[in-house]
């Protein structure tokens, strides 16, 4: 089978290999499509924090069933999937208390195990979440993205109602703006340098966009919150951005930490605790987050089809990424087709 390698930053290698082994508890799947997520742009440039070279990256992928382990149950060869990345231990007392995506041995496939840049890739089956069989493979792409939205709306404790800000209108940012109007948001504003990317998120249902070089966030904020907004989602992962967004937010309100920054920020502590903000970090998802991630996307609630700027194939991949080296601006989610068929 064909597989693509990262052997070191910014060099992509496609090699033949062996078809890999079924255990008793996994399921042997054949990858159709995968999107390039920002974190995967971060260790092609040799910038991730968790991922060495060499290593197979992928994980926001669709696929189907091909053989199953001896002692899998519940599944069927040929049933359309999707695979929950992470990896854990069981074992720690996050694992224990049910919080198992903060697992103290956390591995995240494509970054510290293998990915799914491959013909075929054999996952436990406890991390397989079933797709209706009507489900587009390209959107069932999308639901490990979305799930990152969902599990952030979760975070955040929304009931409904709120008043939402989101800073930074990449995939995530536009997925959480989708979600949050999804589960009951009252309006939601979202903020980007970029007007391309606030273009798409005005026509997926933002009730206000804004770009900061043209206009104060806090400004911004009183035209649309007569209290300023209930929840900000950061994911932007500027540390301007988290200054304005902490500076310009409401007394005792929530500001959620959704973006991996290169560097840790600087940040003004002193009115976190003045104003009695409160910072909350959110990281990856559970299990129940891709269930409803796959609900949303396959009821039409959520938009994922305009968030696809262009596709290549598995031996294109090196190109992919210059394609969005070379067109930052306009490049929502760039998708792979791996299955050669």
């Amino acid at each position: 089978m064909l597989r693509a390698v990262l052997i070191e930053p910014e060099k992509i290698i496609l090699e033949e290999v062996e078809k890999p082994k079924l255990g008793k508890e996994d399921v042997l799947l054949k990858v159709q499509n995968c999107g390039i997520c920002g974190s995967d742009l971060h260790a092609y440039y040799g910038k991730h924090p968790f991922a060495k070279c060499p290593v197979v990256q992928g994980h926001e992928f669709s696929a189907c069933i091909e053989e199953l382990g001896k002692e899998v149950k519940g599944f069927k060869v040929g049933q359309k999937v999707v695979v929950e990345p992470s990896l854990t231990c069981g074992e720690c007392y996050q694992c224990k208390t049910g919080r198992y995506n903060i697992c103290d041995k956390l591995r995240v496939m494509g970054f510290h195990a293998p990915g799914c840049y491959a013909e075929h890739f054999v996952v436990p089956a406890e991390k397989i979440v079933p797709i209706p069989d009507d489900m587009d493979y390209e959107a069932a792409a999308m639901v490990e993205p979305t799930a990152v939205a969902v599990h952030a709306i979760k975070k955040a404790g929304l009931k409904g109602g709120e008043e939402v800000a989101v800073i930074g209108c990449g995939p995530i940012g536009v997925l959480i703006m989708q979600v949050a109007k999804a589960m009951g948001a009252k309006k939601v504003f979202i903020s980007d340098i970029v007007d391309y990317r606030l273009e798409m998120a005005k026509k997926l249902g933002a009730n206000k966009i804004h770009n900061p070089k043209k206009e104060e966030l806090a400004d911004a904020f009183k035209e649309i919150f007569p209290n300023g907004p209930d929840v900000i989602f950061e994911v932007s992962g500027n540390e301007r951005a988290l200054v304005n967004v902490i500076k310009s937010a409401r007394k005792g309100s929530k500001i959620v930490i959704v973006a991996v920054y290169e560097e840790d920020p600087k940040v003004p502590i002193s009115l976190v605790q003045d104003r009695e903000l409160e910072l909350i970090g959110t990281l990856m998802y559970m299990k129940e987050d891709w269930e409803k991630a796959v609900d949303l996307i396959y009821k039409g609630k959520i938009q994922t089809a305009p968030l696809i700027s262009t596709r290549f194939n598995m031996k294109e991949l090196q190109q992919a990424y210059k394609y969005i080296e070379q067109n930052p601006e306009k490049t929502f989610k760039v998708m792979i087709k791996v299955s050669q068929d």
